[in-house]
């Protein structure tokens, strides 16, 4: 086994991939709690304790990179990879985007403004919350840049050359504020945009020029992936490496307050540099690793389990901050006047509504999958 190479030169590593599987179920478990913690706490108290670990350590390296991540790697094993395909799903995303700030942001907003009167709390951050980016915004535009991009005949290695560039561009505007909010928020769909002028500063979340990289490196992995025959070999020799690079730099980067883990995650993390994208890679390989790690002594319905829960990954993220913000900025907020929970609150709310959004995310797929059998059958 020690002498077998890591790389076949054919396809042979097909069908889902149990530590790809452990890893969107794990971001599935947390997205809810990390939420909660994002809306029912001051910025002073994500600094510290189990805030800062939920926000900034679950929620940073481990979650949105991962779920952007294991996009590329999805792109590398779908049947449906041609250019026009890929733009296709990109403008659905894009659509879905529009129907959950919709749901997440438009609706309860308005709807809180009528019932409290709150300008300050729901109407000024009412145009940077519909119109500005989030992931789903940032999948769409991915997914329409690497329509092109595969469009031109680009390969794997040549597209994460491209947003290697592509991250390095928005770094010389990182942080920019153009004075206006319309430029401010169309802007920031690209590059890292701030406006300190509203309720509390606002900083573009997931820009386009910034995190593809993360889209392109998945989607090379997956590629390989694909290949791979050894994966014991290949998760030794780049996952521990790995492990113990993040162990070193994740510290040093809190202590010293500096980096994608040097404050609260809404303020280091969405516009992260050149070298904390790279230290995220190396977390999605260690992550990976032991995830692979895990899967070798997991009883094969548990693994069956974890492979249903990881299909409704985009489901679970659209339903999960609906429920939040519903619960936070308009029950919670209405009720008591301010939406800050103490830590235990925050955690059984989060438990509650992760269950809430798995459970409601199960039963939409499976209506979504009877209705399409439907449909085929009545097509015959």
């Amino acid at each position: 086994m020690s002498g077998e190479k890591i790389f076949s030169k054919q396809i042979i590593n097909e069908g889902r991939q149990p530590e790809v599987d452990i890893a969107k179920a794990v971001v599935i478990v947390f997205l809810a709690t990390i939420h909660v913690f994002v809306e029912c706490t001051t910025e002073a108290g994500r600094s510290q304790g189990v805030p800062y670990f939920f926000d900034s350590v679950v929620g940073g390296p481990m979650a949105a990179p991962m779920f952007i991540f294991s996009m590329g790697i999805g792109l590398a094993y779908s049947r449906r990879s041609a250019p026009a395909l890929i733009a296709k799903r990109g403008v659905g995303l894009l659509m879905l985007g529009v129907l959950h700030n919709t749901l997440r942001y438009l609706i309860p907003i308005l709807l809180g403004y009528a019932i409290t009167g709150n300008r300050e709390f729901y109407i000024g951050m009412l145009p940077y919350k519909f119109f500005g980016n989030d992931i789903l915004q940032f999948a769409g535009f991915a997914m329409l840049v690497m329509s092109f991009l595969k469009f031109i005949k680009l390969g794997p290695l040549a597209i994460v050359l491209v947003s290697i560039l592509m991250n390095h561009v928005a770094m010389i505007f990182n942080n920019t504020n153009f004075g206006t909010p319309a430029v401010n928020i169309m802007m920031g769909h690209l590059i890292g945009t701030v406006d300190g002028s509203v309720e509390e500063t606002v900083k573009s979340d997931f820009p386009l020029l910034i995190w593809f990289i993360m889209y392109a490196t998945g989607y090379l992995f997956g590629v390989h992936l694909k290949k791979m025959q050894n994966k014991k070999k290949f998760y030794l020799l780049v996952s521990i490496p790995c492990v113990i690079a993040i162990l070193i730099a994740f510290p040093y980067e809190y202590y010293e307050g500096i980096g994608m883990m040097g404050g609260p995650a809404s303020n280091v993390f969405y516009h992260a540099t050149f070298p904390d994208m790279m230290l995220c890679i190396a977390n999605q390989f260690a992550l990976l690793g032991t995830y692979y790690l895990i899967s070798c002594f997991l009883p094969e319905k548990v693994m069956n389990a974890i492979s249903n829960i990881s299909r409704n990954v985009t489901i679970v993220y659209f339903i999960q901050w609906v429920l939040v913000w519903w619960a936070a900025d308009f029950f919670i907020f209405i009720i008591r006047g301010d939406k800050i929970l103490p830590v235990w609150q925050s955690l059984i709310l989060g438990l509650v509504l992760s269950v809430a959004s798995v459970f409601l995310a199960d039963k939409w797929a499976k209506h979504i999958t009877a209705q399409r059998a439907k449909r085929s059958v009545q097509a015959q």
